[in-house]
């Protein structure tokens, strides 16, 4: 629309000075045959009648009205060829200029009229600015806006659209974050209901004065479990409350796989051994990938105890890494029960437990573990068979 404004101010500009130059042009044509003609008819007449005053047969041929003062000039050797030639000289003089104004006033009104119809349209797109920001106002985000056009009002459109998108997305994260703390709460309430039930019967029976000392004991151990198992949730709540929060400040630091994956093993012997599950692992001693150490230690550390929970006794655990020049990749592939599809695809979801879960968990370390791996550009997949294991695959690009 801009270029268009533009290019037609410039073409009407050229249009009035060719005008103009026309015009000039026509008048100083004219004004030379004129005054050539009147000369050799004034030196004429001077010759002829020496006593009349120039100016007066001069006034006579530049007016108008020529022919009605022509008995003068014949009085004086005019003859009437000579009168017509004056007139039609005249004639044509006045007409050019009277088709020339004319053409400017067309022009000019031209002007007037795509100046009105430029208003005209700028006034109706910024009305339909205003009713597409008054509805966005009401909440109405599903709305289209024409992107085609040029202009300031075109890139005002542009930004509005940009904006609306950003709103519409922002609106529907805030929905989501609102359904996902509506549920967050519901599952946490459900989880320390549990281990606080627990904890509120067996202080019942503890204040029965003839409970057996033995039997004291056990329901004391009994509640410093649930306690430990309140005290974990907690903690892992908060990890997860940082990540919903935008506070975690990751570290971006060289980690070395072979280190890290010993680190944790170490960390979770224990469990290992109780279920004599044997551990391999394999890759070269300088892979490397970028990320935050502390917390790649508690992503991996969850995955791996997810596979020793759900891998039988007397079973193995494949560890596996390698380095191209796209990403890192860590395999862990275990022989336990497997997963079906639907499993596959709540593995990941807060507080899922799977139907095949051996232990007192709270569906919260694998969810936490994909965050982590996320955050450090990395992503998880899952592969597996029923009855023949299940293998995680963890890439972190560069």
């Amino acid at each position: 629309m801009k270029k268009s404004k533009i290019m037609f101010l410039f073409i009407t500009g050229i249009i009035f000075l060719v005008i103009f130059l026309l015009s000039v042009f026509e008048y100083l044509n004219y004004a030379k045959l004129t005054n050539s003609f009147v000369v050799n008819i004034v030196e004429k007449i001077n010759n002829d009648y020496p006593n009349i005053e120039i100016s007066e047969i001069v006034d006579i041929i530049n007016s108008p009205n020529l022919k009605n003062n022509n008995s003068i000039l014949y009085s004086y050797g005019f003859s009437e060829n000579d009168i017509n030639i004056i007139s039609s000289l005249q004639s044509s003089f006045y007409n050019n200029l009277k088709i020339n104004f004319l053409v400017f006033l067309i022009f000019l009104l031209i002007i007037v009229i795509y100046i009105r119809m430029c208003k005209y349209k700028n006034a109706k797109e910024l009305k339909s600015i205003i009713n597409y920001l008054k509805k966005l106002n009401s909440g109405n985000y599903d709305l289209q806006i024409d992107l085609n056009s040029e202009g300031l009002l075109s890139i005002l459109k542009n930004e509005i659209y940009k904006t609306t998108i950003m709103l519409r997305e922002k609106a529907e994260k805030e929905l989501k974050d609102k359904i996902n703390l509506k549920d967050s709460l519901t599952n946490i309430s459900h989880q320390l209901k549990t281990p606080l039930t627990s904890i509120s019967l067996l202080v019942d029976n503890l204040d029965d004065e003839n409970i057996d000392y033995k039997l004291q004991k056990e329901f004391l151990n009994d509640i410093k479990i649930q306690i430990k198992n309140i005290n974990f949730l907690i903690i892992i709540l908060l990890k997860l409350s940082r990540f919903d929060a935008n506070v975690v400040v990751f570290k971006k630091e060289i980690i070395n796989v072979k280190k890290l994956i010993f680190e944790i093993l170490k960390y979770i012997d224990v469990i290992r051994e109780v279920k004599n599950i044997n551990v391999h692992v394999s890759g070269a001693n300088d892979i490397t990938f970028i990320g935050d150490y502390k917390w790649e230690f508690e992503a991996i550390s969850n995955i791996l105890k997810n596979s020793l929970e759900y891998t039988s006794e007397n079973k193995n655990i494949y560890i596996s890494f390698s380095k191209n020049n796209l990403y890192t990749e860590i395999l862990i592939k275990d022989e336990g029960k497997g997963m079906t599809n639907e499993e596959k695809k709540k593995i990941f979801e807060r507080f899922y437990k799977g139907p095949n879960s051996t232990t007192n968990n709270f569906g919260i370390g694998m969810s936490l573990a994909k965050e982590i791996i996320n955050k450090d550009n990395g992503k998880i997949k899952i592969e597996s068979e029923i009855n023949k294991g299940t293998t995680f695959k963890i890439r972190y690009y560069k």
